[in-house]
């Protein structure tokens, strides 16, 4: 594990991007899993502004996303599709055969799944997975207590994630009972895994990764013995250890 403490905002954003940035420099074509939340909404700022210099190819790599809401459409502005389009897919021009994001309104769901697993496959898996970590462990919807062998299936939210999700939209959006997420398993199995956390409330959370213990109540200790972990966090957290 290599594990990076920086100052929130621009910095945080920063080494985030360089990470991506050397990826894509060893691999322009490289199969890349992408989060959405708050946390990495800086880091899509700053690969757009390195691709608007010229300082970074975006358009060649191939792009998943982590997880999405049961029963809503892409289309709709609260999926996590939509999320990852406003914020970073439509605003480098990549092109729609490179971007594979998962549906949540699909009538065969777990089909779905199968074919998200099955496009990962045939790019050789992932080159990248960039997580978010939830303040109870979970990366991407792999929420405690969740098989570390998972390939992407449908889970149960719990009502802390629910809450925590619909915090970002004012207009009252009630959240799913259930998600789409890739499983730990494919993770796992990226070659390189960038995590990424911020704020106080993740503390306990990173200090269960930083323990170095796999436990299953804190499904991002499956992230332990990776062999190419970086973890990006902000002073605050460093401050709580």
């Amino acid at each position: 594990m290599h594990l990076e403490w920086t100052d929130s905002g621009d910095a945080f954003a920063d080494r985030a991007a360089a990470h991506v940035a050397s990826l894509l420099a060893e691999t322009p074509d490289a199969a890349i899993a992408l989060p959405t939340g708050s946390t990495p909404i800086g880091l899509y700022a700053r690969l757009r502004t390195l691709a608007e210099a010229g300082d970074i190819a975006l358009v060649g790599a191939h792009y998943f996303n982590l997880d999405e809401y049961v029963g809503i459409a892409p289309t709709d502005r609260h999926s996590f599709a939509a999320f990852l389009r406003r914020h970073i897919l439509d605003e480098v021009d990549i092109p729609a055969d490179h971007i594979r994001l998962l549906r949540g309104d699909a009538p065969d769901i777990a089909a779905e799944a199968a074919a998200h697993d099955a496009a990962v496959a045939a790019q050789g898996g992932l080159d990248l997975a960039i997580l978010g970590l939830g303040s109870n462990g979970h990366i991407a919807f792999n929420e405690p207590g969740a098989a570390w062998d998972a390939g992407t299936h449908v889970v149960p939210l719990t009502e802390a994630t629910r809450m925590a999700n619909a915090a970002y939209f004012p207009d009252g959006f009630h959240v799913p009972s259930h998600g789409l997420t890739m499983g730990i398993g494919m993770i796992r199995a990226a070659r390189r895994v960038l995590l990424m956390v911020s704020g106080a409330a993740k503390a306990e959370a990173l200090g269960a990764l930083l323990d170095g213990k796999p436990d299953p109540g804190w499904p991002v200790t499956a992230l332990v013995g990776h062999p190419h972990l970086t973890v990006v966090a902000d002073q605050v957290l460093r401050a709580g250890r």
